[in-house]
């Protein structure tokens, strides 16, 4: 139980260092309330920490979100038409969406393909809105 707690209180520490960094470069009005886990909020390895990390998030109310569609841009998307049907194939006919991306530096391929995949996501009759307004 000590090693659940040490490191759930990791997770806690990082999220306030990165949000203090953040808001040290945005202003004095930031604060993030949202956190994304590396590799999603169930399942593999450490599902049991993650478990008690999302009551420790929750206590501090502290929205997690996870994906529900890949570009495979991390995992061996080659070219940007890849990308544009990998997104296209696993958004499928989801309600809502929130698609795994990664804005790294070598991830030309990805800036590149973001203009394609929001044209084709609104003719499907998405709208785009920001976390904040859907977790408040």
């Amino acid at each position: 139980m000590v090693i659940f707690i040490q490191v759930c209180g990791a997770v806690l520490d990082e999220y306030n260092r990165t949000r203090d960094i953040v808001k040290n470069i945005l202003g004095n009005d930031y604060d993030g309330h949202l956190f994304r886990f590396p590799g999603g909020s169930t399942g593999g390895k450490y599902n049991q920490i993650k478990k008690e990390a999302k009551t420790l998030l929750d206590e501090n109310n502290i929205a997690y979100v996870d994906w529900n569609a890949l570009s495979s841009d991390a995992a061996g998307a080659k070219t940007k038409e890849e990308i544009i049907q990998n997104t296209k194939d696993t958004v499928g006919e989801k309600k809502s969406v929130v698609i795994l991306m990664h804005d790294a530096g070598d991830k030309i391929l990805t800036y590149e393909a973001l203009p394609d995949i929001i044209s084709y996501l609104r003719e499907q009759g998405y709208t785009f809105k920001n976390f904040y307004s859907i977790i408040k």
